[in-house]
């Protein structure tokens, strides 16, 4: 296999674009371990879970617009304000003298990580070919996993200093990622007709999945019902005008639809896990790093998510996405049978074999299902419906653990797994075996 970068991909856009979505990954996990301390300083108690909760908030509403905003302008502009976002919300966070300002500066971070990590994964995408974007995705989720792997461990060492240095050691990444991308993008699009932004579908989206994420928070049916009908209407506007926020080809792909709520199921587990197996292991043994339990979700989740493009070319995506779905139900269902420290690592495992081999696979055959003028909106598309997975996940999880236990959570948690299968039958096999073939010719 070629190991050579695609001529409109040099090695320093390769590298920013790296490291802007590992900053992303990196800030949303090292935070986690420092929760607790966060909020005795602060006397927060619950509050604190505001900062998981806004972050996460942010990030969702916005990754569309994101997306929409470099297929109608390019890739210069959007970039570097959701890059610059990032930089003043860590600044933020690292001064923040209370709760109330710390989540102020989580949510400016959550609206520029909401551009960072789909913008990357766009700007890589327009510029390649499929079985050049395979091979790329290699490096972006090698670097994507150690982030995820090294931030509850950073995190958790940090305990014995301040919280604040969780903020002030991103601050130097984000400098590397600046003067790596330092002219190496494009201010042109991809399409050169004019077509206006969607403002319309950019107020429903974000009203809508704000108030979802909020009523789940909250426990506010009303507000549920809210956001899952101003949601409705978003489908509905985008369906009928010509070059919406998520283009009507976006909404109305088989392959590009399954392939996101793929992700949306997977993002549930994931995220849920990820958040809360450092909790569990934390009330089994006080004394261990409570990073230490996700470290093989995080490792997995690497390594497997560096293969899974080229294997692929081979087995298919399906097949992939079927073994993950397997090990998504097995997790939960291995800490309903015993709650242990052991039981925690095998589950932490499991979910990350699940969401390494299902998301790379799905994000490619949604790139390749996509048009490209449209690139940007399909791959913002999956990741938004990830993130909004995780979001849910999150939100569900406390929900469902404080009012009924950890027994009926994981039995939520797998059965979340097992729906999966619905997206996993309407993914297209033409589609994947033309992706299939295309890759493997020129590999």
């Amino acid at each position: 296999m070629a190991t050579r970068l695609p001529a409109r991909v040099s090695a320093r856009l390769l590298l920013g674009v790296i490291l802007a979505g590992t900053l992303s990954v990196l800030d949303s996990t090292i935070v986690v371990p420092l929760l607790g301390s966060i909020a005795d300083e602060f006397d927060a108690g619950t509050r604190v879970s505001w900062l998981v909760a806004a972050y996460l908030l942010a990030a969702t509403v916005t990754i569309p617009l994101w997306g929409r905003w470099m297929d109608l302008r390019g890739e210069r502009a959007p970039m570097w304000v959701a890059l610059w976002l990032f930089l003043a919300g860590t600044v933020v966070c690292a001064l923040a003298p209370g709760l109330d300002v710390l989540i102020l500066g989580r949510v400016l971070q959550g609206v520029g990580a909401g551009g960072i990590v789909p913008l990357g994964q766009a700007i890589l995408a327009g510029r390649c070919s499929s079985q050049e974007r395979a091979r790329l995705q290699v490096y972006y989720n090698v670097a994507y996993g150690t982030a995820a792997g090294l931030g509850p461990l950073v995190g958790g060492a940090l305990l014995d200093v301040s919280w604040r240095w969780a903020f002030w050691l991103i601050v130097p990444f984000v400098v590397a990622v600046a003067l790596a991308l330092w002219g190496q993008l494009s201010r042109t699009p991809v399409s050169t007709a004019a077509r206006p932004f969607d403002k319309w579908g950019s107020a429903l989206i974000t009203i809508g999945l704000t108030a979802m994420l909020l009523g789940i928070e909250r426990s506010a049916w009303w507000l549920i019902a809210v956001g899952l009908i101003v949601v409705s209407l978003f489908v509905v506007h985008s369906l009928r005008v010509r070059d919406g926020l998520v283009p009507r080809g976006i909404l109305t792909s088989r392959a590009v639809m399954a392939c996101s709520f793929v992700g949306l199921l997977v993002g549930f587990v994931q995220f849920a896990f990820l958040t809360y197996l450092p909790m569990l292991s934390q009330e089994l043994d006080p004394d261990l790093n409570s990073g230490l339990v996700v470290v093989p979700l995080t490792v997995l989740w690497m390594t497997l998510g560096a293969v899974t493009g080229v294997l692929a070319i081979r087995v298919g995506s399906k097949l992939l996405v079927g073994v993950a779905i397997v090990c998504g139900v097995l997790a939960g269902l291995v800490i309903v049978a015993s709650f242990t420290l052991p039981a925690l690592f095998i589950a932490s495992t499991l979910v990350g074999a699940c969401a390494g081999l299902a998301l790379i696979p799905a994000l490619l055959l949604a790139q390749h299902a996509a048009p490209a003028e449209d690139i940007g909106a399909a791959t913002s598309t999956l990741v938004l419906l990830r993130n909004f997975g995780g979001a849910l996940g999150v939100a569900v999880t406390a929900l469902v653990f404080t009012d009924f236990g950890l027994s009926t959570t994981m039995w939520m948690l797998a059965s979340v797994a097992l729906l999966a299968i619905v997206p996993f039958f309407l993914m297209p096999s033409r589609s994947r075996e033309g992706m299939i073939r295309e890759v493997h010719d020129h590999v």
